[in-house]
């Protein structure tokens, strides 16, 4: 399976660059222009029916222009097949489908601007009236396509920021192994990015830089039939138990970008018919995210869900008011509308992602928690019997000087059964207490039983091992006298250079020289 979703994205890839190379390759683009009194000029349009080509025909006046300002013209027309005059001389002539529907002009000297558009007839005549004509000086006209697209630019960078911050966040938690927040944050990360770049794309901000528009409204196409892909793959990760449902609709999402890649090559369909496919697909998508989320959040609450619900839900009130405007041919308001919907949802989704590395970042702080504890003595704090075993396996092969140092509570029993249970664990908390305060960082401590303790130091010498068994000595008799308890310690040790070491060994020498020191104080208890 896995093989075959690698097939079929190479497969789409390979579509997406034969598309993106013909545009390129067989765009026609005017002359470029560098760097916006803009107006839309009152043209006199006319029906020529009598050729071969019908077309319909705008004629508009120069005669304001001044003697050496430099109009330009900026034409917005999805129209396959015109052509620019002014006066009798042809300045542009479009008759392809891979051609952008923006372009600009500079205008030559002469009395009247034309365009015809060909092969339209009457009853089209109202689609072609539809196209967007504006006139005027360069420079007014640039600042004028600057202050309309300002949002996109603004929401570009943005995205860049956001998208870039999320895939690199996702790296940095695929190299600690959280599974899951890595693929939340890659595909939130690239749902954003490809946001940006589809709002940019959509827009004409990109009309200041390029005349191939044909390859930029391409590149927003694809942005958009990609789109709904990497965010089916976050939510994923949010709605778990609905994969299956969601991996079939990601399914025909991509279906719809092979569809759309291989129409463009080829020509067949509308456009129009793909993309109303688009969008129906989207909405019923978000209809389900919505359903599906509440059904699911009923059951078990989960603020990362309701914010991908609440999300959802101002995405599909946004994307329905601009599809709306969209097909009523409002093209810069719905850009608008489409644009505060996008950062909204993008908005509640990184809000849901945060939700996603707390809950991740406490999951792996639980776990951390719990790998300690199954290494620390509870009571006191030193390491337990399971960690004493386990540093012992590297021990062995250490190759330095190593000393091990048996010590055990006196009179613990007398005291449980005279003073308490509590009383008890005072003398084990403050043996515990002495002992780390007198190897500090020199070694190790651990309570391997209930009044057994060991300590091990590493490249120390037999005199700085007698040395650190005086502080304990001292750290207890101190705490003795501070005790409304009895506080003692019997104390033995072994200490070794060998290269090779018999731990058993070693070990059953230290607690035979620890049981010695035990009955020396318990003959001076009795002598006493």
């Amino acid at each position: 399976m896995k093989k075959m979703r690698t097939a079929a994205t190479l497969f789409t890839i390979f579509f997406m660059a034969i598309a993106l190379y013909l545009c390129a390759r067989y765009e026609k683009t005017p002359d470029s222009i560098f760097t916006g009194k803009v107006n839309t000029p009152a043209g006199v349009w006319s029906m020529d029916t009598s050729s071969d080509v019908p077309k319909a025909t705008v004629t508009f006046s120069l005669a304001d222009r001044g003697e050496h300002e430099e109009w330009m013209l900026y034409l917005q027309s999805h129209w396959r097949d015109c052509s620019i005059r002014v006066g009798d001389e042809i300045i542009y002539h479009k008759d392809g489908k891979r051609d952008g529907a923006v372009h600009l002009f500079d205008i030559p000297s002469g009395d009247s601007l034309t365009i015809d558009f060909n092969n339209a007839t009457q009853e089209s005549l109202s689609g072609v009236e539809a196209s967007r004509i504006m006139l005027g000086n360069k420079n007014n006209l640039y600042r004028m396509i600057l202050k309309d697209n300002l949002y996109a630019l603004f929401i570009g960078l943005l995205s860049l920021i956001l998208g870039g911050m999320c895939i690199i966040a996702s790296l940095y938690m695929k190299s600690e192994k959280t599974e899951k927040i890595y693929r939340a944050l890659w595909n939130l990360g690239l749902y954003i990015l490809i946001e940006g770049l589809w709002v940019v794309t959509d827009s004409q901000i990109l009309l200041l830089i390029t005349q191939h528009t044909g390859f930029v409204e391409l590149l927003s196409f694809f942005s958009i039939f990609i789109l709904p892909i990497p965010l089916l793959g976050f939510i994923r990760v949010i709605l778990p138990s609905k994969t299956k449902m969601l991996s079939v609709i990601r399914t025909l999402f991509v279906l719809t970008l092979v569809l759309y890649t291989v129409n463009y090559i080829g020509g067949w369909l509308p456009t129009i018919a793909i993309l109303i496919c688009e969008h129906l697909l989207m909405a019923v998508t978000l209809l389900l995210m919505i359903l599906n989320g509440i059904s699911e959040n009923k059951r078990h609450k989960d603020r990362k869900l309701q914010r991908v619900i609440d999300g959802c839900i101002v995405y599909c009130v946004c994307s329905i008011l601009a599809l709306l405007l969209f097909y009523y041919g409002n093209i810069t308001n719905y850009s608008y509308v489409y644009s505060i919907g996008v950062m909204i949802f993008v908005a509640f989704l990184i809000s849901a992602a945060c939700t996603v590395l707390y809950e991740q970042v406490q999951e792996n702080a639980n776990v951390a928690i719990y790998a300690r504890m199954a290494y620390m003595d509870t009571m006191t704090g030193l390491g337990n019997r399971t960690a004493f075993l386990e540093e012992n396996k590297s021990n062995a092969a250490f190759p330095g000087m190593i000393s091990y140092i048996m010590m055990d509570a006196n009179n613990l029993k007398k005291i449980n059964d005279t003073l308490g249970h509590n009383k008890g664990d005072e003398l084990i908390v403050t043996i515990a207490k002495c002992m780390r305060t007198a190897v500090g960082d020199s070694g190790q401590c651990y309570r391997i039983g209930g009044d057994e303790f060991v300590i091990i130091l590493k490249n120390k010498t037999a005199t700085e091992t007698e040395e650190i068994i005086a502080r304990v000595r001292a750290e207890v008799a101190f705490a003795d006298k501070q005790s409304d308890i009895p506080i003692s310690v019997a104390i033995g040790y072994v200490w070794t250079d060998t290269e090779e070491k018999n731990l058993e060994v070693l070990i059953q020498h230290a607690d035979d020289e620890m049981y010695k020191d035990k009955k020396a104080i318990k003959k001076v208890a009795h002598s006493v």
